[in-house]
């Protein structure tokens, strides 16, 4: 609603027709451009649905585009967590597909024997002073200790709630954040002023 310039009044339309259930399922960059367009058709705002639904897969092809002739060896293994005490794995369909558009290797899709991630991205919704207390421990527990991520100080923290926590009009955002953190050299967005944070243990 936000996106398309609408009340939120609109949503207990949208929530009474038959197309609601079709919405809530919409994880993928396919599904969420089609969900815009039928939104703006049931709510007369078609030409804004269309122009925000168009942008959004200009952006995202872009970086679908620049990282096609990436190996899936090149790419590095990525876990997403969301929380830290415990240490909770975020492990859905929309983070699954956002990791894999933005030029990483989901976690469970990299057979391995142990916990070993390249990558570990924090998506939490704690506030940030609790969260930074609570993670230098969370991290040095033998378990993730041990890992290339923390080895390597690629541990990163997303600390707007704005983003990655939801399914909507943010994918093209979502998947930019991700792409700059997973692949520095290819993107960079900016994002890491707003949005996210490197974190190391050292």
């Amino acid at each position: 609603m936000e996106a398309l310039n609408l009340d939120t009044a609109c949503i207990s339309l949208l929530e009474q027709t038959e197309e609601h259930g079709e919405f809530i399922q919409a994880k993928t960059p396919k599904t969420i451009y089609s969900t815009i367009r039928i939104i703006g058709d049931m709510l007369n705002v078609k030409q804004r649905a269309d122009q925000l639904a168009e942008n959004l897969e200009e952006r995202i092809n872009i970086i679908t585009h620049k990282l096609k002739f990436i190996a899936d060896e090149h790419k590095p293994k990525v876990l997403c967590i969301n929380g830290v005490s415990p240490m909770t794995i975020a492990h859905n369909e929309y983070i699954d597909n956002l990791v894999s558009i933005a030029g990483g290797i989901n976690y469970f899709d990299a057979p391995s024997d142990k916990l070993n991630p390249d990558l570990l991205i924090i998506i939490s919704s704690q506030p940030m002073p609790q969260l930074l207390d609570e993670l230098p421990a969370a991290l040095s527990n033998r378990e993730w200790s041990e890992t290339q991520a923390v080895k390597n100080n690629n541990v990163y923290v997303i600390h707007n709630s704005k983003f990655l926590h939801q399914p909507g009009a943010t994918i093209a955002d979502d998947i930019e954040i991700l792409a700059e953190i997973i692949n520095p050299r290819q993107f960079f967005f900016g994002r890491n002023e707003d949005v996210w944070m490197q974190f190391s243990l050292n």
